[in-house]
């Protein structure tokens, strides 16, 4: 069951070190138009009236780190009601241990609650560039009609769980429209694609047909 009070709480275990993020990151504004178009869908943002006031909705996008090859970008925690980010909302996650459910990451602000799922997917999806976890009241509720894959509504987000969810989804089925639908995480999906850009046109495509 959904609990508005957990919303943007961080459920797993996280090394992180403070740190000057570099203002002209490699993908620094592809990343930031992407997200500027997501915050003026409603697709991440913040709404009093939403998930007791708190910020919603994040985004991500592999980074290369000879060091760390498993690194991505991320918004930073509770940066949803920012209609603009600059490279200090932003987390460098450097390493993960789904098992464990910890993470390392470093920045000028902590990572979004939903880095663990973006680590899940990334490790699932090796093609997979960039990841959008958004809301949106009308793709939750019509995710059947829409044929979009669900994971159960027992599964709260940010846990061990629905990590091992997600990549239980990805094992066994090949989810249509690069999507999953969070049933229990109140109106949260998941998109990705090869690229930013092809992540955006499918959360703008799944408006479109929610909107029909």
């Amino acid at each position: 069951m959904y609990t508005p009070e957990a919303e943007g709480v961080i459920k797993f275990t996280l090394s992180y070190t403070p740190s000057i993020v570099d203002v002209d990151f490699p993908g620094l504004q592809a990343l930031n138009q992407c997200r500027q178009s997501l915050w003026q869908w409603g697709v991440i943002g913040q709404d009093a009236a939403r998930y007791a006031g708190l910020g919603y909705g994040n985004l991500s996008m592999r980074t290369v780190m000879a060091m760390y090859p498993d690194a991505f970008m991320i918004t930073g925690t509770q940066t949803g009601h920012l209609p603009i980010l600059t490279a200090q909302h932003y987390a460098q996650v450097l390493a993960y241990d789904l098992g464990r459910h910890d993470l390392h990451a470093s920045g000028a602000s902590k990572p979004s609650s939903e880095a663990m799922t973006h680590a899940a997917l990334y490790q699932c999806v090796p093609a997979a560039q960039a990841i959008i976890h958004g809301h949106h009241p009308a793709i939750w509720r019509q995710a059947q009609a829409l044929g979009l894959v669900c994971t159960s509504a027992d599964i709260p987000y940010g846990t061990p769980q629905m990590a091992q969810a997600m990549q239980a989804v990805l094992r066994d089925v090949s989810p249509s429209r690069q999507t999953i639908v969070m049933l229990g995480h109140e109106d949260g999906f998941i998109t990705w694609g090869d690229n930013l850009a092809e992540a955006v046109a499918l959360v703008r495509q799944l408006l479109q047909d929610a909107a029909d």
